[in-house]
């Protein structure tokens, strides 16, 4: 089922299987950034996605799984401008309205525990996000760019004014990491301090044979099985 969760005075788009019923955990995976740029490197008129990989993950996770867009993706929000999607992406609205819209989500499935799971962009939201909560039993990030300072740096990017989690201090859940060896957009290098410091020495950090986008989607029983085996 598709909705939307309105939150703070805002609107985010939202997905959840209909059998999506109370077990305890809800796993909600994060869209990534989205069309945040044009080709010109001009900010887009709508950061929708072209291809919805967290909600390609959603899908095809093991067990039921909600999704949460990203602020102004798949929605008309009059409050949105193009900040939103582009410097102030990780912002402490944008994280503060996603934090806000997974509480919604785990009162609509009645859990009191979750599951973040993020891809790129995605996973530094869900990190954000899983630091400020006491109910998190899990955290994902897939080629995720976790110091978004030192990433903007290797890609030649102009700083984001926001949060980071390259700033957080460990975070006492499960933690799953990974990144793609054949990844031009977060390399591997870049992030893997942050990620290991994150998870501390009980977490899985790992590089796979992958690229950007692909294919995580079909690798999800293993990433599953990874934060399940965590103690």
């Amino acid at each position: 089922m598709r909705f939307e969760v309105a939150v703070a005075g805002r609107t985010l788009a939202a997905a959840m299987p209909s059998d999506a019923g109370p077990d305890g955990t809800l796993t909600i995976v994060i869209e990534g950034d989205g069309r945040a740029h044009d080709r010109h490197g001009r900010a887009s008129a709508d950061p929708t996605p072209d291809r919805a990989v967290g909600l390609e993950l959603a899908k095809a996770w093991p067990g039921p799984a909600a999704w949460l867009g990203r602020p102004c993706q798949y929605v008309q929000d009059a409050a949105c401008e193009p900040a939103d999607w582009t410097t102030h992406r990780f912002s402490e609205e944008a994280v503060a309205m996603t934090d806000a819209a997974v509480g919604a989500l785990m009162a609509r499935a009645g859990a009191d525990q979750v599951r973040l799971v993020g891809w790129s962009g995605g996973g530094v939201m869900a990190t954000l996000v899983a630091a400020r909560r006491e109910d998190v039993a899990g955290l994902v990030t897939i080629a995720a760019p976790l110091d978004v300072a030192a990433w903007t740096r290797s890609r030649g990017l102009s700083p984001l004014r926001g949060l980071d989690p390259a700033d957080l201090p460990p975070i006492a859940a499960p933690q799953v990491h990974l990144t793609g060896a054949f990844d031009p957009v977060v390399r591997p290098a870049v992030v893997k301090e942050t990620a290991q410091r994150l998870a501390g020495p009980r977490g899985l950090v790992e590089t796979w044979p992958e690229r950007h986008d692909c294919c995580w989607v079909a690798r999800v029983d293993e990433i599953a099985a990874g934060l399940d085996s965590q103690p």
